[in-house]
């Protein structure tokens, strides 16, 4: 494997908000932010399917929301670091998605989003 070569890694989660509350922006917000990724596929009912690389990386979701606000994301395939951080940002708004938590599947495992991250990718 070369060194400058992408990592990925598979997964499967549900993204919530800080302390697992609902992800601060709205659907609407969330589906305008995501449609402008370059090879990502966005349906009305919330779910999509991205692929920024035609094949190697490919990432499907489903928001689920209600009130105004994104309840939780439900997030699975592979990625790298940087295809989920620019992922992570499109779906909340939030620079570096700081202070979310997700739940691993199927270990059903809670965690805050920085330590998911470490034990993915580093």
């Amino acid at each position: 494997m070369e060194s400058n070569a992408i990592s990925v890694r598979p997964f499967h989660v549900y993204l919530y908000g800080e302390n697992r509350k609902p992800i601060p922006t709205s659907f609407e917000e969330a589906a305008a932010r995501l449609e402008r990724l370059p090879l990502l596929y966005f349906e009305p009912d919330g779910s999509f399917v991205w692929a920024p690389d035609r094949g190697r990386q490919q990432v499907y979701g489903m928001i689920y929301d209600a009130a105004g606000q994104i309840h939780y994301c439900e997030l699975q395939g592979k990625s790298s670091i940087e295809t989920w951080t620019t992922l992570c940002e499109a779906i909340t708004g939030l620079p570096q998605c700081r202070g979310l938590y997700l739940m691993r599947l199927p270990e059903q495992e809670l965690q805050d989003l920085q330590s998911f991250e470490e034990t993915i990718w580093r």
